[in-house]
């Protein structure tokens, strides 16, 4: 189920994902995102030590894979940090944002698209 989300102007609105898991890209395209991102965009803030990165990005899809649900709940999400996640969709935001066409179809994005198309086809989800 989609919620619609309500900007500061009236007159926008985007449609968002009921939950942080809806909006998950596959394992394949996030995995090629976060390779983009380690040679292209890291360096450029110096604030994630890949190799610690990656060893976590294992653990939360071994993580999340887990069944069944509690109270509709993931177990295996309900046991991930949210501000973890938040740094996964930064990571993964920056390097799609900037990538050109060839990068993101090579990642598994659609081809033809703009940096800000495909930042809005992954909010829409």
């Amino acid at each position: 189920m989609q919620t619609r989300l309500k900007l500061i102007d009236p007159d926008s609105d985007f449609t968002v994902p009921e939950s942080v898991s809806d909006a998950l890209l596959p394992r394949n395209t996030v995995t090629s995102i976060l390779a983009y991102a380690e040679c292209h965009v890291l360096w450029q803030h110096c604030c994630i030590h890949p190799p610690t990165f990656n060893k976590e990005v294992d653990a939360f899809w071994n993580a999340i894979a887990h069944e069944p649900d509690r109270g509709g709940v993931s177990v295996g999400w309900a046991s991930v940090e949210p501000t973890w996640i938040a740094l996964l969709y930064v990571v993964m935001g920056i390097a799609v944002h900037q990538m050109d066409e060839y990068y993101a179809a090579r990642c598994g994005l659609s081809e033809g698209q703009s940096d800000d198309q495909l930042e809005q086809a992954w909010l829409m989800k």
